[in-house]
């Protein structure tokens, strides 16, 4: 037997979890705290300001021997990329309520290319594991963007999340 993955988000003061799927056009950057895309054309992230924080999680289920090796990554750049960054953190553990003020948890520019090594944690370690169904620890992802960056839908940016099965 293979594991299922699935993307989910969490948001809101009371940790609200919402499965997203395994790929395709899953979450928009925006302006208020919520799952999904259904809102996002009323939630811009205008210029100069930065979106909430995403608290991300991969979640497996099915039967497997090991999930390990957790990686993530910006696979496809923003392009045009003029006034937009995204901040990232793979290691927190505690969830906290999203913030759209610069974040003191995505700290990090997302790799833009596949790390070549952990940088996501399982149980507050990067070499840590999952032997049964199981989440990741939160991935936290907040847009930033200057005064420079371009009205409208402008920019796509993919965030690949990958795995070692055995």
């Amino acid at each position: 037997m293979a594991a299922t993955f699935q993307w989910t988000i969490r948001n809101g003061a009371g940790a609200t979890e919402t499965v997203l799927g395994t790929s395709g056009n899953l979450q928009n950057f925006k302006s208020v705290d919520s799952a999904g895309i259904v809102d996002y054309a009323a939630n811009p992230v205008t210029a100069g300001q930065n979106s909430f924080e995403c608290w991300f999680r991969g979640k497996w289920t099915g039967t497997f021997n090991r999930i390990s090796d957790l990686r993530s990554w910006q696979s496809a750049a923003f392009s045009p990329a003029t006034g937009l960054q995204i901040f990232f953190s793979g290691q927190q553990q505690i969830y906290l309520t999203p913030a759209s003020v610069t974040s003191s948890i995505a700290t990090s520019s997302i790799a833009t290319s596949d790390p070549g090594s952990a940088n996501v944690s399982i149980g507050g370690n990067l070499s840590g594991s999952l032997t049964s169904s199981g989440y990741s620890d939160n991935i936290v992802l907040q847009l930033r963007t200057t005064t420079a960056a371009a009205a409208g839908d402008t920019s796509l940016a993919t965030i690949t999340l990958s795995y070692t099965e055995n």
